[in-house]
């Protein structure tokens, strides 16, 4: 298990430190949407046990230049976020790996890695994503009611749709 959760954090530091490759010809000025299910069993700091599921939509858009800028809106319960990355942020970690656009959001402790694939005229995407943890250390990620909680059993993404559409999902 151990060597299992080596190599995911050495593909995940190979995948950060990685060349970026231009963006394909077939999928500027799109925007993507990727919508999935994150579960992990955990505990907040004060041992309140936490459990759900959380509900993430990715909105990426892909501009004429190549450029990406995305959106995250996340859902647990009733408590909502939305945060904005531009090219150059250190919270937009999307590349471009030949067709796939691949993301690595970094945790506390731990990281997880999306990858979007995409057909060969850029029409449809499917998307994966996955966690892993660091050096044996439990995932610790905030919430979105900004409360820290630390994993007591493994990560549970389910991907549920993906989407391509042309023109600036931001509408600018």
């Amino acid at each position: 298990m151990k060597l299992i959760r080596t190599t995911v954090l050495c593909v995940l530091t190979s995948l950060l430190a990685g060349t970026a490759h231009a963006a394909p010809a077939d999928l500027l000025n799109k925007s993507v949407t990727v919508s999935y299910n994150v579960s992990i069993p955990g505990t907040k700091a004060d041992g309140t046990a936490v459990s759900g599921t959380r509900a993430v939509t990715r909105t990426i858009y892909i501009s004429s230049a190549g450029r990406v800028f995305a959106r995250v809106d996340r859902r647990d319960g009733r408590a909502t976020e939305q945060k904005d990355a531009g090219p150059g942020s250190a919270a937009n970690t999307l590349h471009f790996a030949g067709n796939k656009l691949v993301g690595v959001m970094k945790f506390p402790s731990g990281a997880a890695q999306m990858t979007i694939s995409f057909d060969p005229g850029g029409q449809s995407c499917s998307a994966t994503a996955f966690a892993g943890r660091e050096g044996g250390r439990n995932l610790r990620w905030k919430g979105v009611d900004g409360a820290m909680r630390e994993g007591t059993g493994p990560a549970t993404i389910t991907v549920t749709s993906c989407s391509v559409s042309a023109g600036n999902a931001f509408g600018q």
